[in-house]
């Protein structure tokens, strides 16, 4: 006998409700006990039957089933809504469009009709047929949280942030526990500024819970919240106290020590980790972070052991390839990590990161045209690569691509740091399109985001520099006198970040008996381990008072062993941490007889660099660079220290105008290499194709020839840069 459509219709209602309030299991269970023939091969059920399917996991039977009955045209439009929510589900969203506005057309269409068809113009990133949609679905019924949630996001998107908030709110009211709209709501608080308003709700949510193991989960994500605010303190806090009441709550383990690795504190991260380890010892996550941080720390033995660890438990992931391919980047290894990173990309070419890293491995070792490549290839797979393409200076022209970019950036939904990300390749955009109010925008979300994971303590460093002044004086050298080391091996390339620190090096590095090591942590290691070599609790620079002959020889020799393991054959080691300006004391003390050379660029260029650079870590004394008045006080600082040392130091220190190297190049470099005691070489000329590692944000500008561009590039901002000039200006 055959079942009229309402009858089918009417027989399908109960189990639609099933699938539709997340029962899948109960839905299928349903279809299965249907007697009815006549229902069960109606294409309406099929319909049904094959998205429940996928829905419960057996995605090649739903699949099929699916797309056996595509050539059907549905008669009533709960069928045409649940064809078309199938096509979604199976990969076909153009398809899956069509049947879903039929279903919106046909008679009596539901509110999950228009809700479905508004997920696909959303995917379809169609904000306004999304909107209507979404509103459409409420209209017949304004019960429906998930929608008022997908409306949210929608609103979200479209920059309106109040009206984002209120359907959330709407959304909680009906449903409290709906996740999406609980993330969505409390980002908008954060973007919003009102982060404690979603503290205490979150903190009420926790009073009102029973359930240990949700009470637990809702711990983690308000610490995640905190730590998104930048309450660094506040977010470990509740995570610790977590692992005291089960010292094996591996997730609590890993999101704590990747908090504390966010903010280059590895040794605290290890620590954290190797706890987390004892509970499970095969963890991957625990082992790639493990690895991350002690290549961090400058162990790779140990980071190759976690590598190894994770390749006897997980030999055919990706992810011990990647890990493994970062500590032979690290370790110089150049060959070895390009290996692993092409078997990422030949065995899992859908992989986004597996490209992305390639490229960057092929662009700090100076392949900028194979590294493109890469990029374009993560590109088609995911267009938020772009961002890589922007770093390698090859800038998407096509206008939708740029408006998706802008709508990650602002959409507070999306992670900080990737946001953070996406900001700061659009100021490079804009810039060069010369629309620099635009440029300067992006680079102020960029930082503005940015600083809210990462925290500057700049009273600290001021307090350093003032003692480091006041204990570097003639009479310290005088004490000291042949303590440190003859050696005149180390080359000290000093400077404010972004004034040509890299560009010198590479120049230099150009020369055949130089090797450039790039920027080394070996001076700031040495004075964060000095108190305990003194055997005191006061910390450097403090501490110097009890600094003795023999430790400045022991420091040096440490150095040297460090810098041999690099390079046994050339005369010369350029180490360019520009901030080991603040360090030149100790450097002066250890190895009286080094070269230094200081490099120096037009001030109001150095803010404008440090400002628009996505700097890989803005922690520590780095974070200076998310402010113009704090840009602004570090380069004063550098300039008081620098005058400071140039009349205490034993040794002469070399000043280079990185202009000068831009006018004229041939005379600087020949100054350079005279004061480096090395005869003229060519080379130093097309340093743009020395095969060296560089890894500064400097990598691509190095494989260039000199240009002018960068001169006075501050004048397209000038508008922007009162903050800058007020706080230069200004005393003390």
């Amino acid at each position: 006998m055959t079942l009229d459509d309402h009858t089918v219709s009417t027989q399908l209602d109960p189990i639609r409700a099933l699938q539709q309030s997340g029962d899948h299991e109960a839905a299928r269970a349903a279809l299965d006990s249907l007697c009815h023939e006549g229902i069960r091969s109606h294409p309406a059920c099929r319909s049904i039957y094959g998205v429940i399917l996928i829905l419960c996991g057996d995605s090649e039977t739903g699949k099929k089933i699916i797309e056996s009955i595509t050539s059907i045209s549905p008669r009533f439009s709960s069928w045409a809504s649940d064809l078309g929510f199938g096509l979604l589900l199976t990969g076909h969203p153009d398809l899956a469009r069509q049947h879903l506005e039929c279903a919106t057309h046909l008679k009596a269409p539901d509110a999950t009709a228009f809700n479905r068809l508004g997920t696909v113009c959303l995917l379809a990133d169609n904000l306004q047929a999304a909107q209507t949609a979404f509103a459409n679905g409420l209209a017949r019924d304004p019960g429906k949280a998930e929608i008022h949630s997908n409306l949210g996001g929608v609103m979200v998107r479209l920059g309106q942030f109040a009206e984002a908030l209120s359907h959330y709110e709407k959304a909680l009211s009906i449903d409290p526990d709906l996740p999406q709209a609980k993330t969505g709501k409390y980002a908008i608080l954060l973007e919003l500024e009102q982060t404690e308003t979603a503290v205490l709700d979150i903190e009420e949510d926790i009073e009102k819970e029973r359930n240990p193991e949700i009470i637990r989960n809702k711990k983690r994500y308000l610490a995640a919240l905190l730590h998104s605010a930048g309450r660094f303190e506040e977010a470990t806090h509740h995570l610790r106290s977590m692992i005291i009441e089960d010292p094996a709550d591996i997730q609590s383990l890993i999101r704590l020590a990747g908090f504390l690795a966010d903010r280059s504190m590895h040794h605290a991260a290890i620590a954290v980790l190797q706890q987390a380890a004892k509970a499970e010892p095969e963890n991957m996550t625990v082992l790639s972070l493990m690895a991350k941080s002690f290549t961090e720390t400058g162990k790779p033995d140990k980071a190759l052991a976690c590598v190894e660890t994770l390749f006897s438990h997980h030999p055919e992931e990706p992810a011990a390839f990647l890990s493994r391919a970062s500590v032979y980047s690290s370790m110089e290894k150049h060959e070895d990590a390009e290996k692993d990173l092409r078997h990422i990309t030949e065995n899992f070419p859908g992989m986004v990161d597996g490209w992305g890293l390639l490229g960057h491995h092929l662009m700090t070792t100076g392949r900028l045209d194979e590294a493109v490549q890469c990029f374009e290839t993560a590109s088609c797979l995911n267009p938020f690569s772009f961002s890589n393409l922007i770093e390698a200076r090859v800038f998407p022209d096509n206008p939708k691509i740029l408006e998706k970019l802008e709508t990650f950036a602002r959409n507070p939904l999306h992670h900080t740091e990737s946001r953070a990300a996406i900001s700061f390749s659009l100021s490079k955009v804009f810039e060069k399109k010369e629309s620099f109010d635009k440029a300067f925008d992006f680079s102020e979300m960029g930082n503005r985001l940015a600083m809210r994971t990462h925290v500057y303590h700049e009273d600290r460093y001021i307090k350093m520099a003032k003692t480091i002044k006041s204990v570097f004086n003639k009479d310290m050298f005088q004490k000291f006198k042949g303590g440190g080391s003859p050696s005149t091996r180390p080359v000290f390339i000093v400077g404010m970040p972004r004034s040509g620190t890299t560009l010198t090096e590479q120049i230099i590095a150009s020369h055949p008996d130089v090797f450039g090591a790039g920027e080394l942590g070996i001076i700031p290691t040495i004075t964060a381990l000095m108190p305990r070599v003194i055997k005191t609790k006061t910390p450097y620079p403090d501490c110097l008072g009890l600094f003795q002959k023999w430790m400045a020889g022991h420091a040096a020799s440490c150095y040297l062993k460090k810098i041999y393991a690099m390079n046994q054959t050339a005369k010369k080691v350029t180490d360019k941490l520009p901030h080991n300006f603040m360090h030149l004391g100790l450097i002066g003390i250890m190895f009286p007889e080094a070269k230094i050379i200081h490099v120096s660029r037009d001030k109001g260029d150095v803010a404008v660099s440090n400002y628009f650079t996505n700097f890989r870590y803005k922690d520590g004394i780095m974070g200076f660079a998310f402010d113009l008045g704090t840009i602004a006080r570090m380069i004063k600082m550098h300039d008081e220290l620098m005058a400071h040392f140039k009349t205490v130091l034993p040794m002469p220190v070399f000043d280079l105008s990185y202009e000068s190297v831009i006018e004229n190049p041939e005379q600087t470099a020949r100054d350079l290499l005279s004061f480096l005691d090395l005869p003229w070489n060519d080379r130093v000329l097309d340093f743009h194709q020395t095969k060296r590692a560089v890894k500064t944000a400097s990598v691509w500008q190095v494989r260039q020839p000199v240009y002018q561009t960068s001169k006075k590039r501050w004048k397209n901002y000038e508008t922007h840069l009162k903050p800058f000039f007020e706080a230069f200006s200004s005393p003390g």
